[in-house]
């Protein structure tokens, strides 16, 4: 991709809409692009976290052990982000990540992606709404399935 289709693209994205021209060319410039082919990890359980993924395109899916042996799963697809919640609690990724489809993903460096944070309130607020959002759909699906065995 060339810059330009790479700014296009990022754009494009709810995380990025709001950032500055400059700061985004930033990103773009300083983000490392990477391809996955199906079936291939993006992390392994127990990594710690050197920045976050974003997903330009395709689909992945988080697997971890749950205490009844079998894997939890669920998917993400293009313009999640991947990695904020570990790099931001300072613990260990809990599962693994594997492309379900080919993936092309911008992997932003930890010093970068905080950088951001501090520096451009409008990513500050979209990753802040994202994980808001995320949280949201955790409870609801653990509430669920209380009420499920009540």
């Amino acid at each position: 991709m060339t810059l330009e289709t790479d700014l296009v693209c990022l754009k494009a994205l709810p995380l990025f809409q709001g950032m500055p021209a400059p700061r985004l060319k930033l990103l773009a410039l300083m983000g490392e692009k990477l391809h996955f082919a199906p079936g291939e990890l993006l992390i392994d359980p127990g990594d710690w976290s050197e920045g976050v993924f974003v997903i330009l395109s395709g689909e992945v899916e988080f697997a971890g052990p749950r205490s009844t042996g079998e894997a939890l799963r669920f998917q993400k697809d293009t313009g999640s982000i991947i990695g904020d919640v570990s790099l931001l609690s300072g613990h260990r990724f809990l599962g693994t990540v594997t492309a379900k489809t080919p993936v092309s993903a911008l992997r932003i460096p930890k010093d970068l992606f905080f950088e951001l944070l501090q520096t451009v309130p409008e990513f500050g607020l979209a990753v802040c709404r994202d994980l808001a959002g995320r949280v949201h759909r955790l409870v609801t699906a653990v509430l669920r399935e209380e009420e499920a065995f009540s």
